[in-house]
């Protein structure tokens, strides 16, 4: 039996690799020279594969025991002979053996980095090295990668390319698409090693565009070795899919200006809303005033600026006392609801503080801002850069979550736990890690609170110097106006905390009679879970609970609002910049999607949630098949290398050679990533 093959174009035996490096040498370009190790060493080697439909416990196990079998089994009668008289034709120095495998290097089965190569080997090494390689169809991610895509694991031929290995002065990849019609058919080039000169790097770009216009989009990689560039290998090149319009968009016709006017509110509602927050949106939309429009496009909040008259403004002084009152208003009328409102009543009550929040209070307290910004600028303008400072160490909700949240965190035993705990729910139990009205208040789900890290104490901001030192710069006259103007801004601060915790009361109210009504479906048997009827229409809850029997069943509205939700995470909008300070740039490889931050753990398969975001200082593309992810980000690693490739091959959206993304985000945090532009967007922090 003749277990070697020369690097012969048409030859089915040899697998990926060594396919692609026979017609690169047909096309005239310089290749290192080698032959091929056919599949029946490895069948010698390892006669039979067992059937998994599932990478399981039992599967693991068994490929284990395989790999550690070939690993010991003698060489075929006449392999060795056969292989070192090879190795002598070829020029010393080492060598280079590589996985040839079937399932690799073809359209729609790049396999980039899943199997093994070694390089360089020595002679009375390469051996050891060809049962690592065939071994390495045995290994987990390989198996996953085959049965992901249908295939049997080790599905032939499995050959290995043996080839005198080249260390050149420079290294790297590129990659290339037919035609000339738009920019990304220019060669992209990337250097892993070295410097490739002008010179090269235009022959290079002509070799490209060649094999592109007789193969369709090609990748390659390459060696600059004495000056001349030679090819390894060739493979399709799966170009990074650039997102088409926004489908949101189409909500709003075809007109430009229309989708020019309405902005994205990632600040605040940076996740797609379900439908009974959209619903409250519509309402609020529909009966409140406040200065701006709101509108849900593809799931998403947008926001726009409103023509029609808002609510008449009241001064900036009289903000304090405006909310006074209506908090006193607000209260009243909750204690009046109990514990399960009446959906109508509690939409009623939502309504009548939402507009004195939003369209009467929010302006004033802007306003006090805007005031204290152009006093400055007229007679200070060097006390603008002091402005963060000034409304800093403000007595607040703010600051005082932040010390109960503290207390938790600090207690020594399990009942002064419980009793912080008790005294934060007391003031911000109505509170969530969400504004939607879907998500769990911390009264009815306080476990968060219980993991939060201790927040380090941060020096104090002395806001009284800064007053002081900008009051140096002032005429004497103008003095007590400058102490005025900062008085309300800083009651501005605080207020615009405690608003933010008056209309948490009035969603949770919301959130409290539309569970109610699920608990009265779930015992109708009309819902699976009284959750379900987040994922209703509104405007069906209301007119459920208002007596009126829906005409068909609810299971499948259900499920359609769950999976609309699911599938606007998986599309988000374009966001129409990067964020202050909260985005990291690196090669993306198309697409978009929002999710949690999940740290990459070595050794460790992480919880598949739909939106984890696997984060990773770096991660072997052996490792990337047994991920699941919404999207991927790395710091290391460049758009032609082999997790890019796995990423632009399973459509999954990523973000490579992050420098700096761990330093920046924390696990949990809620972030964007956008493969169209190679951008990592911090939304919002973890959930506590």
């Amino acid at each position: 039996m003749d277990f070697f093959a020369e690097l012969a174009v048409g030859d089915t035996r040899l697998g990926g690799k060594a396919r692609s490096l026979a017609e690169l040498a047909a096309a005239g370009l310089p290749t290192p020279v080698g032959f091929v190790i056919t599949d029946e060493v490895f069948r010698a080697l390892c006669p039979e594969i067992p059937v998994f439909e599932h990478l399981d416990e039992k599967a693991l196990v068994a490929f284990d025991r395989l790999r550690a079998q070939l690993g010991r089994r003698p060489w075929p009668a006449g392999f060795r002979a056969g292989l070192h008289g090879r190795l002598a034709t070829l020029p010393a120095g080492g060598f280079a053996v590589r996985s040839s495998f079937a399932s690799e290097d073809r359209p729609g089965r790049l396999a980039a980095g899943v199997y093994e190569s070694r390089v360089p080997v020595p002679a009375d090494h390469v051996e050891q090295a060809i049962r690592e390689v065939l071994g390495s169809a045995l290994a987990p991610g390989a198996v996953a990668y085959a049965l992901a895509h249908g295939d049997a694991a080790a599905n032939g031929p499995l050959a290995v390319l043996v080839h005198a290995y080249v260390a050149g002065e420079a290294e790297g990849g590129a990659a290339c698409l037919p035609g000339e019609t738009d920019s990304r058919s220019e060669p992209m080039v990337t250097v892993r090693r070295g410097c490739l000169p002008a010179d090269a790097r235009a022959e290079l770009a002509v070799a490209l565009a060649s094999l592109a216009a007789s193969r369709g989009p090609v990748e390659i990689e390459w060696v600059l070795s004495g000056g001349r560039v030679l090819y390894l290998q060739a493979r399709p090149f799966g170009a990074p899919a650039v997102s088409g319009a926004w489908a949101g968009w189409a909500e709003l016709g075809d007109s430009a200006v229309a989708r020019a006017e309405w902005r994205w509110d990632e600040t605040h509602n940076p996740l797609p809303l379900s439908p009974a927050q959209a619903g409250l949106v519509e309402l609020v939309e529909q009966s409140c005033r406040i200065g701006a429009r709101q509108r849900v496009l593809g799931g998403f909040l947008f926001c726009a600026r409103d023509e029609r008259p808002p609510p008449p403004p009241i001064p900036c002084e009289e903000a304090e006392a405006y909310f006074s009152s209506l908090r006193t208003a607000v209260e009243a009328r909750l204690d009046g609801l109990g514990g399960k409102p009446a959906l109508e009543d509690a939409l009623a009550l939502f309504l009548f503080a939402y507009q004195p929040i939003f369209g009467v209070l929010q302006p004033a307290l802007r306003a006090a801002h805007a005031r204290l910004r152009e006093f400055l600028e007229v007679h200070a303008p060097a006390g603008l850069a002091l402005l963060p400072v000034l409304r800093s160490s403000v007595p607040s909700m703010a600051s005082e979550r932040l010390a109960r949240a503290g207390q938790i965190a600090s207690a020594g035993t399990l009942a002064a736990r419980e009793g912080a705990l008790a005294y934060y729910l007391a003031m911000f139990g109505d509170e969530s890690a969400g504004w939607d009205v879907a998500v769990p208040t911390y009264a009815e789900e306080p476990s968060a609170l219980l993991v939060q890290r201790r927040e380090a104490a941060r020096p104090t901001a002395d806001w009284r110097r800064a007053s002081t030192e900008v009051e140096g710069q002032l005429a004497p006259g103008a003095r007590e106006e400058w102490r005025a103007l900062l008085r309300v801004a800083r009651m501005a601060v605080a207020l615009g905390e405690a608003d933010d915790g008056l209309y948490a009361k009035t969603q949770a109210v919301v959130r409290r009679a539309l569970l109610a009504l699920g608990e009265r479906l779930l015992a109708d048997a009309m819902l699976a879970d009284v959750t379900d009827v987040f994922y209703l229409p509104l405007a069906l809850a209301r007119s459920i609970a208002g007596g009126v029997t829906p005409a068909s069943g609810l299971a499948g509205l259900v499920r359609e609002g769950r999976r609309a939700w699911q599938a606007a995470l998986r599309a988000p909008p374009p966001l129409p910049r990067a964020g202050d300070g909260k985005a990291v740039r690196g090669a993306g490889t198309g697409g978009r999607a929002i999710g949690r931050v999940t740290w990459h753990r070595p050794g460790l398969r992480p919880a598949g949630a739909a939106d984890a975001v696997l984060v990773a200082r770096t991660l072997l593309p052996t490792e990337l098949p047994l991920l699941d992810a919404a999207a991927l980000v790395t710091e290391t690693g460049g758009p032609l290398d082999h997790v890019a490739a796995q990423a632009r091959e399973r459509n999954l959206p990523a973000v490579v050679g992050a420098q700096g993304v761990t330093e920046m985000l924390c696990e949990g945090d809620l972030v964007l990533v956008d493969g169209d532009r190679g951008l990592v967007v911090r939304l919002g922090a973890a959930k506590r």
